[in-house]
């Protein structure tokens, strides 16, 4: 009974308590779509057939540039856990995401080397790429970067201990 009791004080048990629940409106859903299109729109117009290519590369080319330096960064983590993390379409939530719950420091670091380093990534190839292509690369990271950015802004006052759970239509803040 003893070493049973000494076994129950030493254990560990987390609760969290929601604090923060960040919705994710069908307005904001439909205007992010629109800024894609939008994009889509004007590097066909101006570029025609030249603009497709390049929007097809800016979605690939920066989908595989975050999926990189997302995966450098987590292995700066002591116990990087690769299991976390996994490639969704959820909503505005699009490309390599965190599956499961978070640390919200981890969270902004994270993306906070993504978007830093993948501008820096982007312009290390400008001497090779034209014009269209450019501006792709520049808009689609930004693009996809967006709504993680601004759930970053929400919560840049809170405690960097918590945890962020994402899912398609709201980002949930969990605080011990």
């Amino acid at each position: 009974m003893r070493g049973t009791l000494a076994e129950q004080e030493q254990a560990t048990i987390y609760q969290y308590q929601l604090k923060k629940k960040i919705f994710v409106r069908e307005e904001l859903y439909r205007s992010y779509l629109c800024a894609i299109l939008i994009l889509a729109a004007f590097l066909i117009l101006m570029y025609r057939l030249e603009g497709v290519k390049a929007f097809g590369i800016g979605i690939l080319c920066s989908q595989f540039v975050h999926f990189f330096i997302i995966r450098l960064t987590l292995i700066r983590v002591d116990e990087p856990d690769y299991r976390r993390w996994g490639w969704r379409v959820l909503g505005i939530w699009i490309g390599y995401i965190p599956v499961a719950y978070i640390e919200l420091g981890l969270f902004r670091r994270v993306h906070r080397h993504l978007f830093w380093l993948g501008l820096c990534a982007i312009s290390v190839i400008y001497p090779w790429a034209n014009e269209a292509t450019m501006i792709s690369l520049v808009m689609c990271h930004i693009w996809f970067l967006a709504p993680r950015l601004v759930t970053i802004r929400w919560l840049r006052k809170s405690k960097r201990d918590g945890v962020l759970k994402i899912t398609a239509n709201e980002v949930s803040y969990y605080h011990r």
